[in-house]
């Protein structure tokens, strides 16, 4: 299908869109081996459904790519469709990657990052706990030494 037909070249010629951008570069990632990002889509099994191979169909269940945001799959593990794709921001989707460490405590799972914001510990101190094999309540919990004295602030607070 022209890109013209739908509506989303502009300017130039061959120009397109954000959303038709977008939707392209999904479907290349998964689809075509020789993309730089194959290795890490569909290489390792991500796939773009059925419904997705027509553009506008696409952009019926995603609408337009609103501005600062890029498509996002919810679970790292499973394919581009509706249910699993939304619309985030860069730093929503750092917080998504596979590789980011999530510690389960008291009830609630959250990133690293997460975990600074809520007991105050910086988020280089708990990765250097994490790598040192502590407990995730130790992690969590241990008052910060800070040049022979401990910070004052009682980290126990953060999880009442």
């Amino acid at each position: 299908m022209p890109v013209s037909k739908h509506g989303h070249s502009r300017g130039y010629p061959g120009r397109q869109s954000k959303i038709y951008s977008c939707w392209m570069n999904m479907r290349h990632r998964c689809m075509r081996p020789a993309h730089p990002e194959y290795p890490r889509y569909g290489g390792r099994g991500i796939s773009v459904c059925e419904r997705w191979a027509d553009f506008e169909t696409f952009l019926t269940d995603m609408g337009e790519k609103p501005n600062g945001l890029s498509i996002d799959r919810i679970n790292n593990d499973g394919n581009y469709e509706p249910s699993n794709c939304r619309w985030s921001t860069q730093h929503e989707q750092n917080e998504n990657r596979r590789d980011t460490r999530k510690l389960f405590y008291q009830g609630r799972t959250l990133t690293i990052c997460e975990w600074s914001k809520v007991t105050g510990i910086r988020r280089m101190t708990l990765y250097f706990r994490v790598y040192r094999g502590w407990s995730v309540e130790r992690i969590l919990t241990q008052r910060v030494q800070l040049r022979g004295k401990t910070k004052a602030r009682s980290y126990e607070d953060a999880f009442h």
